[in-house]
């Protein structure tokens, strides 16, 4: 069991994700990169439902090229605050879906995250029971987008 942004435990489920930088994928599809020069990687990513967004060690960030959006002020269960960079723009890869997101940055050597607003995007839902990640089940095939009843 591991400790989540919130404070209660939970078995620890991890996922292979792919994350893409979308300004690389954006110059491919004007024909001014190749499909060898948009940089990418994949590396494990623990689900932790109470994280917010995406949380990637620096290092690979860099690696990917992404720059700095802005920065926030992160909340630890432990009460620690830090301020850390937010990187963007960038594809999220997760079990043959596909979301832009932005990345959170922590440091070399921490484990990735990812966090409920991705989570929540992809329509995949945490089976606690069998410690894997699935598709919504209402959703087998394609993520369910809400939509407001006023359009």
């Amino acid at each position: 069991e591991m400790l989540v942004g919130d404070g209660t435990t939970m078995g620890k489920v991890v996922v292979e994700i792919e994350l893409v930088n979308a300004d690389d994928e954006a110059l491919q599809r004007r024909s001014r990169r190749t499909s060898g020069e948009v940089r990418r990687a994949s590396f494990p990513a623990i689900v932790d439902t109470g994280s917010t967004i995406l949380v990637v060690p620096e290092d690979l960030i860099k690696e990917l090229g992404l720059t700095v959006r802005r920065y926030v002020v992160s909340r630890y269960a432990d009460g620690r605050a830090e301020r850390r960079a937010v990187y963007g723009p960038a594809t999220l890869n997760v079990m043959g879906r596909s979301c832009s997101v932005d990345v959170l940055s922590v440091n070399a050597g921490r484990p990735a995250l990812l966090g409920q607003i991705p989570l929540e995007y992809l329509d995949l839902l945490v089976d606690s029971k069998r410690q894997q990640l699935v598709p919504n089940p209402e959703s087998p095939d394609m993520p369910i987008v809400e939509m407001p009843s006023v359009i």
